[in-house]
This record gives structure tokens, sequence and C-alpha cells, in this order.
């Protein structure tokens, strides 16, 4: 007696099998999306964070600034332009790092910079009062200025009070507010009839822009890339309108066909006006 066996014939199995294989496909390629919108959403993390923390830093040291019409402070002006990445080293009324010996003022002598390893670094050189010391020095007075008595502030020279605070950050620019209301790589007001600085007395506030780039992507590239980009990004202009510096910015980092995309991807800017003392 014959019998009639069910199963499947051969164009079933080859439909089944082949929806298997689009179910499989798709199912991966939501996973390395995934996987990709969480490494950069970890990327922007990571740098956010280093930036905040810079940053944060930044509003104390800012808003103790020491402001007196007889000290130096190293910062942009006609004299010194800073093409690249800006440098500033000032006297502020925050802890730092102080000598062994000696009795310790309310003073610290803080400095920006961004170091031979394009990361930004701050020093925080805890100050001793006059007279206390014959090796450390106190905060001096003109026509004593600060790259004389500290050179590593103002320059590239290595010191032990320099400690990385954004090693993220590659790109360090800045402005002044004016009293006026106008932004200005000059910190005074020529149309006031001033030409000098005089104790900050036009300054309102320091506008800090930054670029960086998290620590994952910055794996992906090497110093000397890093150098080259942050040399194509432009300084700061007092005929820019709000926006103009880092449209710049991101127009130079397009531009930067030799570096992985996922390193250009990682890259981000960051702004924010530290008022100073009154």
């Amino acid at each position: 007696m014959r019998t009639n066996d069910d199963g499947f014939t051969l164009a079933e199995l080859l439909v089944a099998v082949s929806v298997l294989v689009l179910i499989v496909l798709f199912v991966s390629q939501l996973l390395n999306q995934t996987t990709t919108m969480t490494t950069l959403g970890h990327k922007r993390m990571d740098a956010d964070a280093g930036s905040r923390q810079l940053l944060d830093r930044m509003i104390v040291d800012f808003a103790q600034i020491v402001k007196r019409t007889d000290i130096d402070y190293y910062v942009k002006s006609p004299a010194n332009t800073e093409a690249g990445n800006d440098q500033i080293a000032f006297y502020s009324m925050v802890p730092g790092y102080y000598p062994s010996a000696g009795s310790q003022s309310p003073i610290s002598l803080v400095a920006y910079r961004i170091n031979t390893q394009n990361k930004l670094e701050r020093m925080s050189k805890g100050l001793v009062w006059s007279a206390v010391s014959a090796t450390d020095a106190p905060i001096v007075f003109l026509p004593l200025t600060i790259a004389s008595t500290w050179p590593a502030a103002t320059t590239a020279a290595a010191d032990a009070d320099y400690e990385s605070l954004g090693p993220q950050a590659f790109r360090f620019e800045y402005a002044y507010l004016l009293s006026d209301g106008t932004f200005s790589d000059t910190p005074w007001q020529t149309s006031a009839g001033h030409s000098s600085i005089d104790g900050m007395r036009d300054v309102v506030a320091i506008q800090v822009s930054i670029a960086a780039m998290d620590s994952k992507s910055r794996t992906l590239v090497s110093d000397a890339q890093i150098a080259s980009l942050a040399g194509s990004m432009a300084d700061f202009a007092p005929s820019m309108n709000p926006g103009d510096l880092f449209t710049q910015w991101q127009s130079a980092v397009d531009a930067a066909t030799g570096l992985p995309r996922p390193a250009v991807q990682g890259i981000r800017f960051y702004e924010r006006q530290f008022r100073v003392s009154k």
C-alpha cells in the first residue's frame, strides 16, 4: 500500500533559508549601527566630561584674578598676538603648589597653555610672601614681569607646577569682552583712548574657545597630525560675528582628509565666557 509522507519541498527550503539569511543580516546591521551610535555617544561623553572639568576650573581662576595697575599680565595684545594656540598667565587668589618652606600668601601664579603633546595644561604656582625666601619669588610688581621672573609661565619650558588639566583639548583660543560690549583681541578700549592693560580695567569677561578630541580618537592620530590640524584652525579676529570662529574651525576639520574619519567624528568645540573680578 502506498503512503504519502508530508515534507518540505526544495523550493520551500530555499525560501526559508533565504528569509533566515535576511533576518540575520538585518539583525547584524542593527547591532552594528547600535554599536556605532554607542561608541560615538561614549566619545562625546568623554570629551564633554574632560572639557567641563577644564572650564569649571577656569571659572574660579578668572573670577579671582588680581586686578592691579602695578602688576604684569601675560596676555594676548598687539605686542603679543599669539598666532595659533594662545597662552595666558596671571595672578589669582587661588591655592597653588607652594614651596616646602616659607610663609604662604593667598596668591598663585596661574597659567594655561597647550604643551608639546598637544594637551592643555595649567600652572598653579603658589607664591610666598615678600622677603621670606631668597629662592622662591613672591608676587612681583612692575617693571618686573611674569616672563622675566617665571619664564616657564610664558614659554614651552617645563615646570613642576604644570599639570595636565585638559588632555582632550588641543586648540586653545581666547578673546576679551570689553566694557563697551565688543569682543576684542586687545585687552583695552582703544575707542576710549586707552593704550595699556592698566589692571584689566576695560575687560569685563574672557571668552575661551577650545577644540577637543576624546581619548579613544586620539589613539588614531599622531601628535604631528593633531598639531597640523590645530595650526590650520583660525585665530579669533575682532571682525568675526558670533559663531564665525567655530564655523572656520569646522571647515578646517572637514578639510583634514588625512585624518581617520572616526577621529574626526570625535572632535568637539566648546566656548564659555568667564567674568573677571571687579
